[in-house]
């Protein structure tokens, strides 16, 4: 098991652990106490995750001494929403849940956001424990504060930051996913080989996209201590970023590195039939066309980039029913935009990155033109 410790100087009691191992879920309980004050928790998950994990993690917080009451949540990103937010206020006041006590995510990104957005307002703020169960929570959502319910206008529009006092990461948990689930969090990890030293690290014998080349089918096949070690150094990658810039004033926009794009494609599809990182994945190749265009990146580079997208499998193209029009406009209504303008994360040599507000609407629908099925 190894810890990583998010530091935010500008308020340090936020600082919290990440742990990192195997077969440490049944032990939650232990890893935890130290960490929360409280008697009570609500733990939220979903039914598969809870038919998977649950019964051993109650048993790990009871023997920890703490009364351990459940809610389970429909699963899916078209419930992220306010509706499964009023649920878990609800299950708080009937439990009569105290500011002492806390609320724990047990499950992958959507159970981790809205948990996450539930304790930061329940009673002005509770205690909260993240034990994300898939790749993309382990290496991005559960890290980093941000928590939020989408809004029908677009994704992740009403939220807030709310550090965690400790994370617990299984990565046995990913045992048990699909493999259309591993390569949502793939899409993630992918990413921070391309933004790597923007984010002021360089913390493996090669750089990480060249990590990600040679291990590939290590980490596809669920290779324990390769997966540790990359799940460990994306954690360290975003703990470096937060760690300057909590709130997103400036440098942890790069975290945004194709979400721009990928989060007007989610919007557009009614967050069904696409998911996350297939959305982010086409989102990276917007960022490579648009840079190549504006000769930030060279040729080589580019090849580079979407040949590591291809060997993951990130062949994803965006269904012919939408059209580039309707994704700009829904790129329009997103949390990143600045004075009106629309922020793009853009590489700018291997594995940096810079963030823009003058792309043009020319220039983005034609990049988008290229994405398309058929």
């Amino acid at each position: 098991m190894q810890t990583i410790k998010v530091e935010i100087p500008q308020t340090a009691f936020r600082s919290y652990p990440i742990f990192i191992g195997s077969n440490i879920i049944e032990e939650c309980g232990s890893y935890i106490k130290d960490y929360i004050r409280a008697k009570n928790l609500l733990i939220v998950s979903n039914t598969t995750i809870y038919s998977l994990y649950g019964e051993k993690v109650k048993k790990s917080f009871i023997d920890a001494g703490f009364e351990a009451n459940f809610l389970l949540l429909n699963d899916g990103e078209q419930y992220k929403n306010i509706n499964s937010l009023e649920n878990i206020w609800s299950k708080a006041i009937e439990l009569k849940l105290e500011r002492s006590d806390a609320i724990i995510a047990l499950g992958g990104g959507v159970i981790g956001d809205i948990t996450g957005f539930a304790a930061a307002t329940y009673l002005r703020g509770v205690d909260f424990i993240q034990i994300p169960t898939t790749l993309l929570a382990q290496v991005d959502s559960s890290v980093g504060g941000k928590v939020a319910v989408n809004h029908h206008a677009g994704k992740n529009l009403i939220g807030n930051f709310y550090q965690p006092k400790a994370v617990l990461t299984d990565v046995k948990t990913l045992n048990t996913l699909p493999f259309s689930e591993l390569k949502v969090g793939l899409a993630e990890v992918l990413k921070y080989g391309f933004i790597e030293k923007s984010c002021g690290l360089n913390g493996l014998n090669m750089p990480f996209m060249d990590y990600l080349k040679v291990n590939k089918d290590l980490i596809i096949s669920l290779e324990q201590l390769i997966l540790e070690e990359t799940v460990k150094y994306c954690c360290e990658l975003k703990a470096a970023v937060v760690n300057q810039d909590e709130k997103e004033a400036g440098l942890r926009a790069i975290l945004n590195f194709g979400h721009t794009t990928g989060h007007a494609i989610e919007k557009c599809y009614n967050y069904k039939n696409i998911n996350h990182g297939e959305a982010v994945a086409i989102g990276m190749r917007a960022v490579f066309l648009l840079a190549r265009e504006k000769g930030l990146i060279s040729n080589k580079y580019y090849d580079e980039s979407i040949d590591l997208l291809d060997k993951y499998g990130m062949d994803y193209k965006i269904d012919k029913n939408i059209s580039p029009d309707t994704l700009y406009k829904a790129m329009q209504v997103d949390k990143k935009i600045q004075s009106g303008k629309i922020r793009f994360v853009l590489p700018v040599g291997k594995a940096k990155v810079e963030i823009f507000k003058d792309i043009t609407e020319k220039d983005i629908i034609n990049a988008l033109k290229f994405l398309y099925s058929g």
